[in-house]
């Protein structure tokens, strides 16, 4: 194995990823299991998708906790359990998040709220509160590509996306020389029943992307990957995107 190869191993290492079940979360967790990372993911809801996991990564050192990102007990709760396990933390990968479409003028105090809880704020105070578990490794925050291109049925969450962006620039001020902080801002990342928010989205984005495609969950699983790892250890503050290059037409935007 060469050097570079042996960057990637992260053999030893502990990663969280929040909302590690499913969506992109799920493609996150997948890639830091392949790297040989002990890997602890946590759900909202029923974790049904836990033995699916197991299965698919039998004898690999997996772990599954409960967490509500927008409550900050459940942060506190979360961190007190890492804590009775004496959990020693490398990477923390803030995935988990809420993404509903509305139109600007239909959304209501109750749901900006709920949008800027899970979103930003959980963000914030799970990582102010993991911090003391970090001798040394990487924060990664997911952001988007809303949060700097005005969406008129995404306001809230263009909103919440902006914050985690100044959030990681503030981490990582704060947070050096010992830990780096990073944020991944996806486009469109694919799944299944795509358009049912806003149909034609798909088509419309693969269209206008200079690569012709939406973005694969495991891509940005992969550049989570070189961000926990020291291939990029002079790298910390950054923003970086991942859209298939579709904001290298903003006028998509117009369309949303």
């Amino acid at each position: 194995m060469n050097k570079y190869a042996e960057l990637l191993d992260l053999s030893g290492k502990t990663v969280i990823v929040t909302g590690g079940l499913s969506g992109a979360g799920r493609s996150i967790s997948d890639v830091f299991i392949e790297s040989g990372a002990r890997v602890i993911m946590t759900y909202n809801g029923s974790g049904d998708l836990k033995d699916e996991v197991v299965r698919r990564w039998p004898g690999r050192d997996l772990e599954f906790i409960h967490l509500d990102t927008g409550s900050i007990k459940s942060i506190e709760e979360f961190v007190n359990t890492l804590k009775r396990k004496e959990v020693s933390v490398d990477c923390l990968v803030n995935n988990a998040g809420i993404y509903p479409p509305k139109y600007i003028d239909d959304v209501t105090p109750d749901e900006w709220d709920s949008m800027l809880d899970v979103n930003a704020r959980g963000v914030f105070f799970l990582s102010q509160k993991i911090r003391p578990l970090m001798k040394k490794g990487t924060i990664i925050n997911i952001s988007s590509i809303n949060a700097t291109n005005p969406a008129k049925n995404l306001a809230h969450y263009g909103a919440s996306k902006a914050a985690v962006e100044m959030i990681t620039r503030s981490q990582a001020q704060a947070y050096g020389p010992d830990i780096r902080v990073n944020c991944i801002a996806p486009g469109l990342i694919f799944k299944e029943g795509q358009d049912e928010y806003i149909p034609g989205w798909s088509e419309s984005y693969r269209s206008r992307s200079p690569l012709g495609k939406l973005v694969e969950p495991e891509e940005i699983g992969m550049l989570c990957l070189i961000l926990a790892s020291d291939l990029t250890s002079a790298v910390t503050g950054q923003v970086i995107t991942a859209d298939s290059g579709v904001m290298l037409a903003p006028e998509f935007f117009n369309d949303l």
